[in-house]
């Protein structure tokens, strides 16, 4: 009967233990994901400065966009391309599109296919075709 009892003491320990590691271990993947933040700048036209922003490591300069204005598109994901940010809408009429910079250079990639990069200056301003 005591050995029996120990053995159950003995298994008791080992799961007990083994849901402490658990728990150590979830906790030490939350502190790793939000120390994977980055530190971005922002600049919608008529804006004078860039705004520095977290974002995380899998978003792109659209995400970054649409957190922090209210942007239309047409397409979606890669293929998006912006129209209108915050009420401007980019005039087709007037040959203009929305012009998306990264660190002072326009984008060679769309906003919804840019993954932001540590320290990037994405910049969106009126251009003409």
């Amino acid at each position: 009967m005591k050995k029996i009892f120990l053995f159950a003491l003995f298994l008791l320990i080992i799961i007990s233990g083994y849901f402490f590691y658990q728990s150590k271990l979830q906790q030490a993947k939350k502190s790793v994901i939000q120390q994977q933040n980055l530190t971005v700048y922002l600049k919608l036209a008529g804006q004078t400065d860039f705004i520095k922003q977290n974002a995380g490591i899998n978003k792109t300069a659209l995400d970054l966009t649409k957190e922090n204005a209210k942007v239309v598109t047409k397409g979606e994901g890669v293929n998006a391309y912006v129209i209108q940010i915050n009420e401007k809408l980019a005039d087709d009429s007037k040959k203009e599109f929305w012009a998306f910079y990264v660190n002072g250079k326009i984008a060679e990639t769309g906003a919804g296919g840019y993954q932001l990069k540590e320290g990037d200056k994405i910049e969106w301003k009126i251009a003409k075709y």
